[in-house]
């Protein structure tokens, strides 16, 4: 699929998102709602959306430290730079963004980093799968969640199975790299070497249980501070729900829903999967609308100052960051 066609399914799919999370609201319950909102819990939702940056940049260093050392690879500054790529430019090019500011450094190559982000988001969809079951057990009258997370926890097994399958086959998957970069091109051969050797050695790297334990105990962390950011905007709006289940529910739904192409910032999808998720809990539209809304805004505001400030650290601009995104278009 070129970048052409992505990019309008992508404006597509915002727009259908829009409809319906505009579709219904009354603008003046927006306001009122944001009047008697409790502003003292916004503090800790903008930490909640900064904690998670930073944990995630301590899960992606032992991805990375799987390949050799990394020095003084700036892994925080490139995770706040990627997620602000992914807010600002289209088609998540934050993701690819990410290794390229690491490469910098001389310590992994573009490739390899690569792979390592591709296994980040393998150990993400295996704990949302864990947090959809839990979700399920919190809010067992919704259907909707017992359908999709029957998906769910469906491709979250077929991940773990492969991934065992991999790990054991890694050196004869590594022998056959060989064999295919042979038949390409000297740099696309080279491409694929580093970026293959590099997923099957940070995957085999998590057969070791001094690996895999912090990976995954950084994984859950991530999901659950997320989760205690929307309980913040719950708490701030006092939403009539009860606060885990939503908490879990929202952290589901809008995953989920940001997950598939949209606009820049997902605009729309996560206010939409706000809306869904408030929803099961008979919550009005217009406050899953202010609750969406106002949890979108304040991570938006604290993912873009901190990606701001990680660029001016590296002494980066943003037209550097649009150059990476648009070099990184065919890998």
């Amino acid at each position: 699929m070129n970048r052409a066609v992505q990019i309008g399914l992508s404006l597509l799919i915002t727009a259908a998102a829009l409809w319906y999370s505009l579709h219904g609201v009354e603008f003046g319950d927006f306001v009122d709602d944001l009047a008697r909102a409790r502003w003292i819990w916004i503090g800790p939702l903008a930490a909640c959306a900064a904690a998670s940056l930073w944990l995630r940049a301590r899960r992606w260093s032992l991805l990375l430290e799987t390949l050799g050392p990394i020095g003084d690879t700036p892994v925080f500054d490139a995770t706040c730079i990627g997620f602000m790529g992914n807010m600002l430019l289209p088609l998540r090019a934050g993701e690819a963004i990410k290794p390229i500011v690491v490469a910098r450094s001389g310590y992994v190559s573009i490739p390899a980093a690569l792979a390592t982000v591709a296994l980040e988001r393998l150990c993400d969809l295996i704990m949302l799968g864990l947090f959809a079951v839990v979700t399920v057990a919190l809010v067992p009258s919704s259907d909707l969640l017992q359908g999709k997370t029957s998906t769910v926890t469906g491709v979250v097994g077929a991940a773990l199975v492969a991934v065992v399958v991999v790990i054991r086959m890694a050196s004869w998957l590594e022998r056959q790299l060989d064999t295919i970069a042979g038949w390409l091109p000297e740099v696309l051969g080279r491409i694929l070497l580093e970026a293959g050797r590099g997923f099957l050695r940070s995957l085999s790297g998590l057969a070791e249980v001094q690996v895999l334990v912090p990976v995954f105990a950084y994984t859950a962390l991530v999901w659950l501070v997320t989760a205690a950011g929307f309980a913040s905007v719950a708490l701030a709006l006092e939403v009539s729900a009860p606060l885990i289940p939503l908490a879990f529910a929202a952290t589901v739904i809008v995953a989920l829903a940001v997950s598939v192409p949209s606009a820049p910032g997902f605009i729309g999808v996560f206010w939409a999967g706000s809306e869904v998720a408030l929803g099961l809990f008979g919550v009005p539209k217009s406050m899953g609308f202010t609750f969406g809304v106002l949890c979108w805004l304040v991570q938006l505001v604290v993912i873009v100052a901190l990606g701001f400030w990680s660029m001016s650290r590296l002494q980066l601009s943003f037209g550097d960051m649009r150059t990476a995104a648009s070099s990184t278009e065919a890998p």
